[in-house]
C-alpha cells in the first residue's frame, strides 16, 4: 500500500467519531481499571494531536474527569491542556501548577515542564517565581551541563 493511501487510511479511522464514542463506552465500563484508562486517555489525546480529531464535550468531560485521579492524572495533563475547552477551565494555572506533584512523578513532571515551556509567555505572575524555582531546583539536580543550562535557560525565560 502507498504511503500516501496508509496516511490516509489512519486520518479516517484516528477521525472517526464513532471510534471515539465506543472508547468511551468501553470507559464507561472499565472505569475502574487503571491500565485500560491510560491507555484510553493516550489514544484519544494522540488523536486529537497527531490525526486533528476534534474535540468533543465528552472527549473534554473524560479528560476532566480523570484530570486528578491518582496514577491517571499526569497522562490526562499531557493532552487536557491543550484541549480549546480547556481555555475557559476557572483554575486552569493552579491545574498546570499542581500537574509536578501528580504521580506517575516522571510523566507528571515531563508533562509539566512541556507546559510551561509551551505557555511560557503567559504565566501569571503569582506562578512566576514558583515556576522559576522548580527549574532552578532541576538544575541543580541536573547530571549534565545540556540539562542544567536548560532547566536555568527555562528558569530565567520565567521571570
Amino acid at each position: 500500500m502507498p504511503r500516501l493511501e496508509v496516511s490516509k487510511f489512519y486520518n479516517d479511522l484516528f477521525n472517526d467519531a464513532k471510534l471515539v464514542e465506543n472508547l468511551l463506552t468501553i470507559y464507561d465500563k472499565h472505569s475502574d481499571n487503571i491500565k485500560l484508562v491510560v491507555l484510553l486517555i493516550s489514544s484519544i489525546g494522540n488523536m486529537i494531536q497527531r490525526y486533528h480529531l476534534p474535540e468533543t464535550k465528552a472527549i473534554y468531560e473524560f479528560m476532566l474527569k480523570n484530570s486528578d485521579r491518582k496514577n491517571v492524572g499526569a497522562y490526562v495533563a499531557l493532552f487536557l491542556p491543550r484541549l480549546t475547552s480547556f481555555k475557559a477551565y476557572n483554575n486552569k494555572w493552579k491545574y498546570i501548577m499542581d500537574i509536578k506533584m501528580m504521580s506517575p512523578k516522571k510523566i507528571a513532571e515531563s508533562a509539566f515542564e512541556v507546559l510551561i515551556d509551551l505557555y511560557i509567555d503567559n504565566i501569571p505572575a503569582e506562578y512566576k517565581v514558583e515556576a522559576s524555582n522548580y527549574f532552578k531546583s532541576k538544575a541543580q539536580k541536573s547530571n549534565n551541563e545540556y540539562g542544567k543550562q536548560y532547566y536555568l535557560d527555562l528558569a530565567s525565560k520565567i521571570q
